[in-house]
C-alpha cells in the first residue's frame, strides 16, 4: 500500500520538485555539527562521570594502551598533549614512565580535574589556535586523541606543531553532536592528513560489534 502511494506521488509531482526534495534530504544527511565552545565541554564534563574515572575504566582505554606502548617503544621523553581533557591519558603516560609532559585544553573544568588527577604533570587552559606552547614548550611528540574531529581547521592546528615532532592521534568513524566531521574509512583519513606527515600510518581499531571505529594516526610532522 505504501509503495503504491509513493508511486502515485512520484507520478503527479513534477521532476524538478522531486529533485529539489532529494537535494534537501541529501544535504541534511551530509551535514555535520557545528564547532562547540568551551562552555559546552565544561557542561559535558559535569554531566558524565566517566571523565572522572580511573583511566583503566574509560571506554578509550584500549586505544590509550596502544598509544602509550608506542610512546614507550619509541623512547619518547617529552610530550605535548592537545585537548588533554581531564588528564586520564596523561595519568597512563605518567605510569608508563614519561617524565616531561604538558597538556592543554580550553575547558577550564577539565583542566582542574587533570591537575588534581595528575599533579606530577603540567596542565594549562589554552586554545589550540592561540597558544604559544607549540613553539615554547619542549616536546619530542604530540598526543592528540579525539580532538581533530571537533574543530573546523584541524589542518591549521597540525601546521602549528613543530616540524619533526612525532604525532599520535585518533579520529572516529561516527557522528556526534560535537563532531564537525568523521571518516568512513582509513582511505579518507589518509587523504585528509597525508600532506601534514612523513611516514604516515593509520591503523583501524573496532570499538564494538556495531561498527564503531577509531583510526589511530601516527607519523612525523612535516
Amino acid at each position: 500500500m505504501t509503495h503504491d502511494i509513493k508511486n502515485i506521488i512520484k507520478a503527479i509531482t513534477p521532476p524538478i520538485i522531486l529533485s529539489g526534495v532529494k537535494a534537501v534530504f541529501l544535504s541534511k544527511d551530509k551535514k555535520e555539527e557545528e564547532e562547540k565552545d568551551s562552555s559546552w565541554y565544561d557542561a559535558s564534563f559535569e554531566k558524565d562521570d566517566y571523565w572522572k574515572c580511573h583511566y583503566s575504566l574509560s571506554h578509550y582505554y584500549f586505544l590509550w594502551t596502544v598509544i602509550s606502548d608506542r610512546i614507550v617503544r619509541a623512547k619518547i621523553d617529552s610530550i605535548l598533549e592537545i585537548g588533554c581533557g581531564s588528564g586520564q591519558l596523561a595519568c597512563l603516560i605518567r605510569d608508563k614512565g614519561v617524565k616531561e609532559y604538558h597538556g592543554f585544553d580550553f575547558s577550564p573544568k577539565r583542566i582542574i580535574q587533570a591537575e588534581n588527577a595528575c599533579p606530577e604533570f603540567n596542565f594549562s587552559e589554552q586554545d589550540a589556535f592561540k597558544t604559544d606552547l607549540f613553539t615554547t614548550c619542549d616536546y619530542s611528540a604530540v598526543v592528540c586523541t579525539e580532538f581533530l574531529e571537533h574543530v573546523e581547521d584541524d589542518i591549521g592546528v597540525l601546521n602549528r606543531i613543530r616540524s619533526g615532532a612525532k604525532f599520535y592521534g585518533t579520529v572516529p568513524n561516527f557522528p556526534f553532536e560535537s563532531h564537525v566531521r568523521h571518516f568512513k574509512n582509513e582511505s579518507e583519513v589518509l587523504a585528509r592528513y597525508r600532506k601534514c606527515f612523513q611516514d604516515l600510518r593509520v591503523d583501524v581499531f573496532l570499538a564494538n560489534d556495531r561498527g564503531k571505529t577509531f583510526y589511530l594516526i601516527e607519523g612525523k610532522i612535516i
